[in-house]
């Protein structure tokens, strides 16, 4: 240690607490002698111990334990009535009430969403009245889906047995 390298703080409490180690001490003292800062930093450091040294608490009165156990229990109780109030919310009676307003929140909500939802597609919305808007790809399966149902009649036309004509007999 020198003037230019200053130790770290902990070295300078653990030297003022007496908890360093002898050799590093020496070290430091030399180093707190020729550096200005740290013998400052050492003498404000001795003068926070000698104030702690000399200071001396009050005296506890005779009812300090029986007040500290009657706040302990205060503070128990107030504890215990919010576990209470939590419990009975979490009640079934408490959610009975409730559903039926968090069914009926659920439905206007949903309501909702379908009503506004068919403008956020990207389609462009009509009004007037037998004008259905699709897109291609909406076209070009809705064909797909007339020619397979036109097919399907045609398959079931051709494999159904002939009928006998009644108008002969």
């Amino acid at each position: 240690m020198n003037a230019t390298n200053c130790p770290t703080e902990d070295v300078l409490l653990d030297y003022t607490a007496g908890c360093l180690d002898p050799a590093q001490a020496v070290l430091f003292e030399r180093h707190a002698d020729k550096c200005a800062r740290c013998a400052e930093l050492r003498a404000a450091q001795a003068a926070v111990w000698r104030s702690l040294d000399e200071w001396k608490p009050a005296p506890v009165g005779g009812g300090f334990n029986r007040e500290l156990w009657r706040k302990i229990d205060a503070d128990a109780e107030q504890a215990y009535s919010w576990r209470r109030s939590l419990a009975a919310a979490t009640q079934f009676g408490f959610w009975k009430r409730a559903a039926p307003l968090a069914v009926a929140v659920a439905l206007v909500v949903t309501g909702f969403m379908l009503d506004h939802s068919a403008g956020r597609r990207g389609t462009p919305q009509t009004n007037t009245p037998g004008t259905v808007v699709l897109t291609a790809s909406e076209a070009d399966q809705l064909e797909r889906a007339l020619d397979d149902i036109q097919l399907l009649g045609d398959v079931d036309a051709a494999s159904a047995p002939a009928k006998p004509d009644s108008n002969l007999m």
